[in-house]
């Protein structure tokens, strides 16, 4: 018997389940939806856990699905989610990493969160190791468990929380011969997804806090209207033509609707800036708000890019779910969450869990799944600050340049005391002071990086937030003594002392560069003055500030500071060295 998966969409407005019979194409076998009372859910989370409950309660009796567990979607602006690059490990020490990462790339404790990553693949830089991109999410445990008990108090056992982000990308990403990125959006009821990515591998994802209640609030306030009435006048914008009433509500949206227009291209732009970002071939738009008239129009001239409502049904077959064959393209934008949902499957796109509990303890846990989609896609873009690689591949350069050092050191040490009957001293001396000199221009200006941002941290105001974090350091050291070379070279050539080290000469030349978020412009001169008390930085300026709503009623300002490395932000390195080979 073919295997069927059940995927719940817990949206602002509706409960949306689809059961779907895996195969290719897959077999939508089961499908309903039921209304939730306003304010039942805000953002993407459940404020009232008993509404929801019920809802799933009426949604299992009238669509019939009574068996086996299902895979629950999250989408809130409070969920995060990260893509980095790693060394290449395995699954358990990858997990132990992130874990110990995961302080820069998430802006809550990390005992606090449930998390969970999918390896998106792997390449190989041109000068460098190979390196894996990683694929980070989490959320607060208090989120996930609301929705957890809700659900369950509703009558399903909750194998999955999955994010809508990763449902969307399985459901709708195009994977076959597809040139270029596609991006998806969906305009939900209090939340809007986009999300992009090649060839079904997400390059980047973001959860706004707004959709189409915004518009219906607009609405209410304008007419003077119950939510409901003003909803309903929503519904009917495309008709109505030189009725004053709907063109007053057409009116009242015009505002809120470029608010939300604008957001969705701003996170697209932030895609299309990223370094080595794929060409944006189409967007697909889903979602109940998006069928608002004139909107895929609207954004598809904001984007400059072809822009289509998207057709979940091209990837499946429709079994008997109770619809009439004219009446499925109505179901359209409520079919790709909960169908993605319930394509559980790797091959698709990245598959998360971040189900709280024992039955998913998440990164760290001894259990914690990887999953690994092969895909031949070189130069993409880091959604995020990937802090730790470079940070790391330094580090095991320094340490394997020094251990080769100090084992030829020893071993230098004991040929001396028997220097006559040694013909090749010479060329060992010559090899030994050529790793010494590697070692001095390693450590003569080396720079901890991790320090650095660890007292950055500390300078910055609370109300700023990094984004990304990049430094460079022009090393110099001073060069080696040229060896003596030949047979005199046996009794004149001076060894260097063990743990011995070039002194760092003259001005160390590096700068960072930071991108951050504040709440406001004096968050910003905050920053400036918190960074001013460093003694490692100097010449700090902030070259972008560009400052934007997020929500109905939040402003922020996202920046970019400058600033150039002083003499003092040289690791102490080369003395630690230096005491340990004096030990």
């Amino acid at each position: 018997m073919a295997r069927s998966l059940i995927g719940l969409d817990v949206g602002t407005n509706a409960v949306t389940v689809a059961e779907v019979v895996i195969g290719e194409p897959p077999r939508l076998a089961a499908f309903g939806q039921v209304a939730l009372p306003r304010d039942a859910m805000r953002d993407g989370e459940v404020v009232d856990g008993a509404a929801v409950a019920e809802a799933i309660r009426r949604l299992r009796g009238e669509v019939g699905i009574r068996r086996g567990g299902v895979r629950v979607g999250l989408a809130s602006p409070r969920l995060i989610v990260r893509q980095v690059e790693m060394p290449v490990m395995s699954d358990e020490d990858l997990a132990g990493a992130l874990r110990f990462q995961a302080a820069d790339l998430i802006p809550f404790s990390i005992d606090e969160a449930f998390t969970d990553f999918a390896i998106l693949d792997q390449y190989q830089p041109p000068d460098g190791e190979p390196v894996m991109r990683v694929l980070l999410a989490a959320a607060q445990r208090g989120m996930v468990e609301q929705l957890v008990e809700a659900v369950e108090s509703g009558g399903f056992a909750v194998d999955a929380v999955d994010l809508i982000p990763l449902a969307l990308l399985r459901s709708l990403g195009a994977r076959s011969g597809f040139a270029g990125a596609e991006g998806i959006v969906s305009i939900g009821g209090g939340t809007s997804v986009v999300a992009v990515h090649e060839n079904g591998v997400p390059r980047f994802v973001r959860v706004l806090g707004s959709g189409g209640r915004q518009l219906t609030d607009a609405i209410a306030s304008s007419l003077d209207l119950m939510s409901d009435a003003a909803e309903s006048l929503k519904r009917q914008l495309a008709n109505g033509v030189g009725d004053p009433t709907v063109d007053q509500a057409r009116a009242a949206i015009d505002r809120p609707l470029g608010v939300l227009l604008d957001e969705v291209r701003s996170s697209i732009d932030y895609y299309r800036n990223q370094p080595g970002a794929a060409p944006l071939s189409q967007v697909l738009v889903t979602g109940g708000s998006a069928q608002l008239a004139g909107l895929i129009d609207r954004l598809g001239g904001l984007l400059g890019v072809s822009t289509f409502a998207a057709d979940p049904r091209s990837h499946l077959t429709i079994g008997d779910i109770g619809f009439a064959p004219e009446e499925l393209p109505r179901l359209d934008p409520y079919l790709p969450a909960a169908v993605g949902l319930a394509l559980a499957d790797p091959a698709r796109g990245p598959v998360m869990n971040l189900l709280p509990g024992g039955r998913k303890a998440g990164v760290g846990a001894a259990n914690s799944r990887t999953k690994l989609i092969v895909a031949g896609v070189a130069g993409a873009a880091v959604l995020a600050a990937a802090l730790a690689y470079p940070v790391m591949q330094r580090r095991d350069e320094r340490d394997k340049v020094v251990s080769e050092t100090e084992d030829l050191v020893v071993k230098n040490a004991q040929l001396q005391t028997d220097i006559a009957g040694l013909q090749d001293v010479a060329a060992k001396q010559v090899q030994l002071e050529a790793l010494q000199g590697q070692v001095q221009s390693v450590l003569a200006n080396d720079v901890s990086w991790w320090t650095m941002l660890h007292e950055i941290a500390q300078t910055m105001p609370n109300d700023v937030w990094l984004t990304n974090f990049s430094g460079q350091v022009d090393r110099t050291a001073v060069a080696p003594p040229a060896p003596t070379t030949g047979r005199a070279a046996l009794t004149t050539t001076t060894l260097a002392q063990p743990g011995s080290v070039a002194t760092p000469t003259g001005t160390l030349n590096g700068t960072i560069t930071v991108e951050a978020v504040g709440l406001d412009f004096p968050a910003v001169a905050g920053w400036i003055d918190g960074i001013f008390e460093l003694i490692k930085l100097d010449g700090v300026w902030v070259s972008t500030a560009t400052k934007s709503q997020v929500g109905a009623n939040t402003e922020i300002v996202q920046y970019t500071s400058n600033a150039r490395l002083t003499d003092a932000a040289r690791s102490d390195r080369a003395e630690e060295r230096t005491t340990g080979g004096a030990q």
